[in-house]
């Protein structure tokens, strides 16, 4: 029998659909081979072209040039070219460069940054075959808290710091305290002891960095935000307003002020006060709250100091929440080369065999769930490598933006210029303004 005019039509129609395909997987066409391992070079992208891919970021191009070499050995059609910014005005590089229409492929993403530059990323494309379910399942929930929304992942991370309680071993023990505090209540009783006053009141020597603002702390506003969120303070709603003045911040503010304030029994700090990384060094504070990247600063500044890294200071009977800050990989959207992209952050973030490469080089505490088990006990990075499980963030609009309001506000307290309240209502409308 004859086919019809119709049948002739969809076979025609399928063979053409048949020839496309072979073309497009065989490379023949530009377009998407087959999904390869991630171990061998990701797993959504390829061709027969050479692809150029630029990559900026803060970390040093001597840790990330061994990933990128080893990922192009298994892919020879790629080259990959690896830019190092100083983290102080990266991010003003990038927006311009955005702006200007001259981004590059990959980026260093800040953990804080999605709700900022939300409209300037491309997310994981669904042929990845990597899902929100996989984020969950390879790194701790905070990750999915600040890398996804609606369904899409925006970026992967390549570590995850968090605060931790550093403290200097000998000056502890000179004072007389042989045991860590574990808890704040802990870390007041201990202060007295710590701490030494001169003859008018005023602290020569501080049990730890803590009550006063960036002007004196590093990380102060950091530190804060963590208190807030282990008091459970609301710091946005369910529309992504900040809420932190009413939803117990007045509490959580009082008790971060506490430590700055004369008249309180756990006096240890004044805003003036030599700062903190400095006055850490040089053996005049007790401890800091800061996080794994700020121990080779501090090593540097003074190589003979007696460091010990704790857990950070918890509330009794309460979950423990630590404060997360870390970089993923992203893609904005101006990149022509979104799968190759993405595979090369695939390659980095979710190999465990790569991402150990780059704490091994790095010292950064892990992202990956299977490495945070394997360095649980590390004696350098165990600590911040626990603690990334319970690690939390909130939604900021402006991470800098942020810093600087709870700054201010914590300094317009100190120096009398506005009442707790009004100030702590002040930087909520500060925030919800940025």
């Amino acid at each position: 029998m004859n086919p019809t005019k119709t049948q002739i039509i969809i076979i025609g129609i399928g063979i053409f659909a048949v020839i496309f395909l072979i073309l497009l997987f065989t490379g023949i066409l530009p377009g998407l081979k087959p999904s390869q391992t991630k171990t061998g070079g990701g797993g959504i992208g390829g061709g027969g072209q050479t692809t150029e891919i630029n990559f900026w970021g803060v970390e040093d191009e001597g840790v990330i040039k061994p990933i990128i070499e080893s990922y192009l050995i298994v892919n020879p059609n790629l080259k990959i070219f690896y830019t190092q910014f100083n983290e102080s005005n990266y991010e003003k590089i990038l927006v311009d460069a955005l702006a200007s229409g001259n981004a590059p492929d990959i980026i260093m993403f800040h953990n804080t940054w999605l709700p900022k530059h939300y409209g300037k990323i491309f997310p994981m494309p669904v042929l990845s075959g990597f899902s929100i379910t996989q984020v969950s399942e390879k790194f701790p929930d905070v990750v999915k808290q600040d890398f996804t929304n609606n369904g899409n992942i925006y970026a992967l991370p390549i570590y995850i710091d968090t605060l931790a309680f550093i403290y200097n071993r000998s000056y502890f023990d000179a004072k007389g305290v042989a045991v860590v505090p574990k808890n704040w209540n802990e870390f007041q009783y201990v202060i007295s002891r710590l701490k030494e006053v001169d003859s008018s009141g005023k602290i020569s020597k501080a049990a730890g960095a803590i009550g006063g603002s960036n002007k004196s702390i590093e990380k102060a506003s950091d530190l804060l935000s963590l208190i807030m969120l282990q008091m459970g303070v609301e710091m946005v709603d369910k529309n992504n307003s900040a809420n932190f003045s009413r939803s117990g911040g007045e509490d959580a503010l009082n008790f971060y002020l506490q430590f700055s304030n004369p008249n309180s029994p756990n006096y240890t700090w004044h805003d003036n006060f030599r700062y903190s990384m400095e006055g850490f060094s040089q053996e005049i504070i007790g401890a800091i709250f800061n996080y794994a990247d700020s121990i080779k600063n501090i090593k540097e500044k003074n190589p003979f100091l007696n460091i010990e890294v704790a857990p950070m200071l918890q509330f009794p009977n309460k979950k423990s929440v630590n404060y997360a800050n870390y970089w993923g990989l992203a893609v904005p959207v101006q990149s022509k080369n979104t799968i190759s992209a993405w595979n090369f952050i695939l390659y980095f973030s979710a190999d465990a065999k790569v991402a150990e490469q780059y704490l091994q080089a790095s010292k950064r505490p892990p992202a990956l769930r299977e490495l945070i088990q394997k360095y649980s006990n590390d004696a350098d990075l165990g600590v911040f490598a626990r603690q990334a499980l319970t690690a939390q963030s909130w939604r900021q609009k402006d991470n800098s933006g942020v810093r600087k309001s709870f700054s201010n506000m914590i300094e317009s307290i100190l120096n009398g210029r506005l009442s707790l309240d009004k100030a702590l209502e002040r930087a909520e409308n500060e925030v919800n303004n940025l």
